[in-house]
Protein backbone atom coordinates (compact mmCIF):
# COMPACT_ATOMS: atom_id res chain seq x y z
CA UNK A 1 0.00 0.00 0.00
CA UNK A 2 1.65 3.45 -1.00
CA UNK A 3 2.32 6.15 1.52
CA UNK A 4 -0.90 8.31 0.27
CA UNK A 5 -3.27 5.90 0.08
CA UNK A 6 -2.96 5.28 3.79
CA UNK A 7 -2.94 8.33 4.72
CA UNK A 8 -6.58 8.80 2.82
CA UNK A 9 -7.80 6.23 4.61
CA UNK A 10 -6.44 7.55 8.17
CA UNK A 11 -8.16 10.90 7.43
CA UNK A 12 -11.48 9.36 6.58
CA UNK A 13 -10.95 7.24 10.05
CA UNK A 14 -10.67 10.19 12.19
CA UNK A 15 -12.88 12.55 10.63
CA UNK A 16 -16.08 9.16 10.90
CA UNK A 17 -14.43 9.16 14.35
CA UNK A 18 -15.04 12.90 14.74
CA UNK A 19 -18.49 12.99 13.74
CA UNK A 20 -19.60 9.91 15.58
CA UNK A 21 -18.14 11.59 18.84
CA UNK A 22 -20.18 15.00 18.16
CA UNK A 23 -23.00 12.53 17.45
CA UNK A 24 -22.59 10.79 20.94
CA UNK A 25 -21.42 14.07 22.62
CA UNK A 26 -25.06 16.06 21.54
CA UNK A 27 -27.06 12.50 22.77
CA UNK A 28 -25.70 12.71 26.26
CA UNK A 29 -26.65 16.22 26.66
CA UNK A 30 -30.03 16.01 25.56
CA UNK A 31 -30.71 13.11 27.91
CA UNK A 32 -28.49 15.02 30.44
CA UNK A 33 -30.69 18.36 30.26
CA UNK A 34 -33.77 18.00 28.32
CA UNK A 35 -34.71 13.68 29.46
CA UNK A 36 -33.39 13.75 33.14
CA UNK A 37 -33.70 17.69 33.89
CA UNK A 38 -30.21 17.57 36.12
CA UNK A 39 -30.57 21.18 36.57
CA UNK A 40 -33.78 21.22 37.69
CA UNK A 41 -33.55 21.31 41.08
CA UNK A 42 -35.02 18.07 43.64
CA UNK A 43 -36.08 19.16 47.48
CA UNK A 44 -37.54 17.03 50.04
CA UNK A 45 -38.68 18.37 53.16
CA UNK A 46 -39.18 15.95 56.61
CA UNK A 47 -40.23 17.45 59.97
CA UNK A 48 -40.31 15.36 62.80
CA UNK A 49 -40.68 15.76 66.75
CA UNK A 50 -39.32 14.41 70.05
CA UNK A 51 -39.77 15.76 73.46
CA UNK A 52 -38.16 15.40 76.97
CA UNK A 53 -39.19 16.05 80.90
CA UNK A 54 -38.12 19.28 81.24
CA UNK A 55 -40.24 19.95 84.72
CA UNK A 56 -43.04 18.84 86.05
CA UNK A 57 -45.93 20.32 84.21
CA UNK A 58 -43.88 21.34 81.19
CA UNK A 59 -41.90 19.27 78.13
CA UNK A 60 -39.26 20.50 76.26
CA UNK A 61 -40.47 20.15 72.47
CA UNK A 62 -38.06 19.37 69.95
CA UNK A 63 -38.51 20.04 66.37
CA UNK A 64 -36.51 18.73 63.58
CA UNK A 65 -37.04 20.20 60.14
CA UNK A 66 -34.92 18.47 57.46
CA UNK A 67 -34.65 19.58 53.69
CA UNK A 68 -32.34 17.51 51.64
CA UNK A 69 -31.16 18.10 48.33
CA UNK A 70 -31.49 14.82 46.25
CA UNK A 71 -30.98 16.81 43.20
CA UNK A 72 -27.86 17.45 41.26
CA UNK A 73 -27.83 21.49 41.68
CA UNK A 74 -27.51 23.44 44.76
CA UNK A 75 -31.01 25.24 45.25
CA UNK A 76 -31.35 28.98 47.66
CA UNK A 77 -34.48 29.62 49.35
CA UNK A 78 -36.85 32.28 47.59
CA UNK A 79 -37.85 35.69 48.97
CA UNK A 80 -40.44 34.41 51.92
CA UNK A 81 -37.48 32.33 53.01
CA UNK A 82 -37.85 28.55 55.57
CA UNK A 83 -40.96 29.66 57.93
CA UNK A 84 -41.77 26.55 60.74
CA UNK A 85 -45.04 27.47 62.53
CA UNK A 86 -45.96 25.62 65.43
CA UNK A 87 -50.00 26.31 66.26
CA UNK A 88 -51.90 24.70 68.96
CA UNK A 89 -55.00 22.55 68.89
CA UNK A 90 -57.63 22.43 71.32
CA UNK A 91 -57.55 19.11 73.76
CA UNK A 92 -61.54 20.17 73.63
CA UNK A 93 -62.04 19.80 70.22
CA UNK A 94 -65.22 17.81 68.90
CA UNK A 95 -65.36 14.95 66.27
CA UNK A 96 -64.89 15.88 62.54
CA UNK A 97 -62.06 17.44 60.39
CA UNK A 98 -59.69 20.26 61.97
CA UNK A 99 -58.89 22.87 60.04
CA UNK A 100 -55.11 22.86 61.37
CA UNK A 101 -54.51 26.53 59.57
CA UNK A 102 -57.25 27.76 61.70
CA UNK A 103 -55.67 27.11 65.05
CA UNK A 104 -53.79 29.81 66.89
CA UNK A 105 -49.96 29.97 66.03
CA UNK A 106 -47.81 29.52 69.16
CA UNK A 107 -44.55 30.18 67.87
CA UNK A 108 -43.60 31.45 64.03
CA UNK A 109 -39.96 31.35 62.89
CA UNK A 110 -38.15 32.27 59.52
CA UNK A 111 -35.22 29.98 59.84
CA UNK A 112 -33.32 32.47 57.20
CA UNK A 113 -32.75 34.50 60.11
CA UNK A 114 -30.25 32.27 61.50
CA UNK A 115 -28.13 32.27 58.32
CA UNK A 116 -27.27 36.19 57.55
CA UNK A 117 -24.50 35.11 54.99
CA UNK A 118 -27.60 32.82 53.60
CA UNK A 119 -28.81 28.80 53.20
CA UNK A 120 -27.67 27.12 50.40
CA UNK A 121 -28.93 23.37 50.13
CA UNK A 122 -26.31 21.65 48.61
CA UNK A 123 -26.70 18.87 46.12
CA UNK A 124 -26.82 15.19 47.85
CA UNK A 125 -26.78 17.17 51.59
CA UNK A 126 -29.73 16.53 54.07
CA UNK A 127 -30.20 18.84 56.86
CA UNK A 128 -30.91 19.11 60.11
CA UNK A 129 -32.55 22.47 61.71
CA UNK A 130 -33.51 21.93 65.12
CA UNK A 131 -36.13 24.13 67.04
CA UNK A 132 -36.53 23.83 70.88
CA UNK A 133 -39.82 24.98 72.72
CA UNK A 134 -40.54 24.34 76.57
CA UNK A 135 -44.14 23.67 76.24
CA UNK A 136 -47.34 22.77 78.55
CA UNK A 137 -47.44 19.08 79.93
CA UNK A 138 -50.28 16.79 77.42
CA UNK A 139 -50.73 19.97 74.87
CA UNK A 140 -50.68 19.28 71.14
CA UNK A 141 -49.11 20.53 68.28
CA UNK A 142 -49.54 20.74 64.38
CA UNK A 143 -46.37 21.68 63.44
CA UNK A 144 -45.87 23.29 59.47
CA UNK A 145 -42.35 23.80 57.91
CA UNK A 146 -42.53 25.97 54.42
CA UNK A 147 -39.45 26.10 52.53
CA UNK A 148 -39.75 28.39 49.66
CA UNK A 149 -37.63 27.55 46.31
CA UNK A 150 -38.20 30.77 44.40
CA UNK A 151 -40.24 31.34 40.68
CA UNK A 152 -43.51 31.05 42.91
CA UNK A 153 -43.04 26.88 44.17
CA UNK A 154 -42.94 26.03 47.22
CA UNK A 155 -43.27 22.92 49.75
CA UNK A 156 -44.39 22.32 52.98
CA UNK A 157 -44.45 19.45 55.36
CA UNK A 158 -46.65 19.23 58.51
CA UNK A 159 -46.56 17.18 61.53
CA UNK A 160 -48.91 16.55 64.36
CA UNK A 161 -47.52 15.67 68.42
CA UNK A 162 -48.61 15.63 71.71
CA UNK A 163 -46.39 15.64 74.63
CA UNK A 164 -47.18 13.77 77.13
Amino acid sequence: MDLQKARDWADLLLKSISVLALILGGGWAYYQFSITDTTASNIQLFVSTEYQPYSDDSRLLLIHVKPENIGKVSVEPGKDGFVVIVRSIAPNAGPGVLDLEKMPEVYKVNLMERFPKGYELEPGVKYDEVLALVVPKGSMYAIKATLDLGDDTEMDHTVVARTE
